[in-house]
C-alpha cells in the first residue's frame, strides 16, 4: 500500500511535488498508508490538475516547465496512439473500405484521421529528435544516462520483435480466429502499452537529467503543441465516423469486433473514442500550462 501511495504522490504536478512532495513522503513513512489514504492522494492529485494553486506559479522554472509539458504530451500521444491503433485494426477490413466509397462522409473522415496521424508523427519525430541527439551525446560520457537512452530502444526492439511474432502466428491461423490467437492478440496490447510507458518514463528522466538549449526546447513544445491540435481534430473526426458508421451502415457497424468477438464494432469504436477524448483533454491542460510560461516571456521579449 505504501508503494501505491508514493505512485499516487508522482500523478500530482511537477510544481506540487517540487514544493510538498518531500513532507507527503514523510508523512507516509510516518504513518502506513492504508487504501483510503491513496484514494485521497488521487482525488487531491486530480484536484491539483484541474485548480493548481496560484502559489505554485513560480515554483517551476521555464525550461523546466517545457520539459513537463513535452513529456506530459508524450505520454497522452502513446494512450491515444494505442487507440488509434485499435480503430486502424478496427477498421482495416475490406467491407469498411467498400462503406467508405460507398458513404463520402466515412470516407473523408477515416482519411482524415490518416493525414492527421501523419501529420502528428512526423511532428513527434521533429521535435524529438534534436533532443535525442543530445540525449545520446551525453550519454557517451555519463554513465547514469547510459541505460536510460537504452531502455526506449530496448523497449522498441522487442515490440517490434514481438509484433513479428504474433504476425507470423496470425499468418498462419488467418483461416479463423481461436482462442490462442485472441489471448496472443491481448498479450501484444499489453506489451505494448508496457513498451510505451518505458518509453515515456526513461524519456522524461532523460530530458530532466540533461541540459538542452532552450531554443531546442521551444521546438519541442511547439512540436508537442501540433500533437496536441491533431489529437483533439482525430478524436472529432473518430466521433464522426463512429456516428455516421451507426447511421449509414448499422448493420457493420453492430457486426462483431476484436479477438474472439466481445464486442460490436460500434461498442468498440466508442471505447476507443473515450481513451482518445481523455488523451486529448491531458495533452490540452498541459500544453496550456506550458504556453502559460512561454507566453509572459515571448510578450517581453
Amino acid at each position: 500500500m505504501r508503494r501505491l501511495a508514493l505512485l499516487a504522490v508522482l500523478t500530482y504536478p511537477l510544481a506540487f511535488r517540487w514544493r510538498y512532495g518531500d513532507e507527503m513522503r514523510a508523512l507516509l513513512d510516518d504513518e502506513p498508508p492504508r487504501s483510503r489514504t491513496v484514494l485521497d492522494l488521487l482525488r487531491g492529485a486530480l484536484a491539483a490538475h484541474l485548480r493548481p494553486p496560484a502559489s505554485l506559479g513560480g515554483v517551476v522554472e521555464l525550461d523546466d516547465r517545457l520539459r513537463a509539458s513535452m513529456s506530459g504530451v508524450l505520454a497522452c500521444w502513446v494512450a491515444f496512439a494505442a487507440a488509434g491503433s485499435g480503430f486502424a485494426i478496427t477498421t482495416e477490413d475490406a467491407p469498411f473500405s467498400k462503406a467508405g466509397n460507398g458513404h463520402p462522409l466515412l470516407g473523408s473522415a477515416h482519411a482524415a484521421i490518416q493525414i492527421l496521424a501523419i501529420v502528428a508523427s512526423l511532428a513527434l519525430v521533429a521535435g524529438a529528435l534534436p533532443l535525442v541527439v543530445v540525449a545520446l551525446a551525453r550519454a557517451r560520457h555519463e554513465r547514469r544516462l547510459r541505460l536510460l537512452v537504452s531502455l526506449p530502444v530496448a523497449a522498441v526492439i522487442t515490440f517490434a520483435g514481438l509484433t513479428t511474432v504474433i504476425g507470423l502466428v496470425a499468418h498462419g491461423q488467418r483461416s479463423q480466429a481461436t482462442t490462442g490467437s485472441g489471448i496472443a492478440f491481448i498479450a501484444w496490447g499489453l506489451a505494448g502499452l508496457v513498451c510505451g510507458a518505458v518509453c515515456v518514463i526513461a524519456s522524461r528522466r532523460v530530458l530532466f537529467l540533461m541540459p538542452v538549449a532552450r531554443r531546442r526546447l521551444f521546438l519541442a513544445f511547439g512540436c508537442g503543441a501540433i500533437i496536441t491540435a491533431a489529437m483533439v481534430v482525430i478524436a472529432l473526426f473518430t466521433a464522426l465516423y463512429a456516428i455516421a458508421l451507426s447511421v449509414d451502415v448499422p448493420g457493420l457497424a453492430a457486426s462483431g469486433n476484436g479477438p474472439l468477438h466481445p464486442t460490436s464494432v460500434t461498442i468498440s469504436l466508442v471505447l476507443q473514442l473515450v481513451v482518445m477524448l481523455v488523451a486529448a483533454s491531458l495533452a490540452v491542460t498541459t500544453t496550456r500550462r506550458g504556453w502559460r510560461a512561454v507566453a509572459p516571456r515571448t510578450a517581453r521579449s
